[in-house]
């Protein structure tokens, strides 16, 4: 994933572009535990949308794994037995990425996943560097006085989602805070990108 280059030469943010993803889960570890949605919007450093993938995944051995809490991820089995196979979900999550900046929200938890999920099925990619908006959002709370998770960062914004544990609202949502939190930080410039790596 080109996460793993250095940040793109450009002259403006405009010319910058952001893959950001978001992973619902059966559970929270990515040994056991398996991806059932996978999202990613791809904006530039202005915040515009311009390309994005969404699915829910279909285990790559159904049989084999536990459905989890679907009153929190609210995808239900039926739709997981109609979703893209994990190594095609992946294949496009990888492929929407390449070239642009990986980023999401406490970032090392999908990127843990999507390791552990791609190894399954025998994809051989890797995230090398990142740009976590939790680790973002608690470098600017400087006075220590905010919550970080992203339904109070949402709300702190002023930033609508459509519904929380929902991959592409959720996505969507880390994108916009992204942008305010660039802002907060003054970043103004492509040269100013390295700042944002965890």
């Amino acid at each position: 994933m080109a996460s793993s280059r250095k940040p793109p030469i450009a002259d403006s943010l405009k010319s910058v572009s952001f893959a950001v993803v978001d992973c619902e889960t059966t559970g929270i570890n990515p040994e056991t535990d398996r991806i059932l949605q996978l999202a990613a919007i791809v904006v530039n450093g202005e915040g515009e949308i311009v390309d994005e993938f969404e699915t829910v995944v279909k285990p790559e051995s159904p049989s084999d794994y536990n459905h989890g809490a679907e009153h929190i991820h609210g995808i239900s089995a039926e739709q997981v037995s109609q979703g893209m196979p994990l190594r095609e979900a992946l294949e496009r999550l990888w492929d929407i990425s390449e070239g642009n900046l990986f980023t999401a929200h406490n970032a090392k938890f999908d990127i843990n996943f999507i390791h552990a999920e791609s190894k399954r099925v025998g994809l051989e990619r890797q995230v090398d560097r990142y740009i976590d908006t939790l680790a973002l959002s608690r470098r600017t709370d400087t006075e220590k006085e905010r919550k970080h998770s992203l339904e109070a960062l949402c709300e702190h914004y002023g930033i609508e989602r459509d519904r929380a544990h929902e991959a592409k609202a959720d996505a969507t949502a880390t994108a916009q805070l992204l942008i305010h939190l660039m802002r907060d930080m003054g970043v103004e410039k492509p040269d100013q990108l390295p700042d944002l790596f965890a």
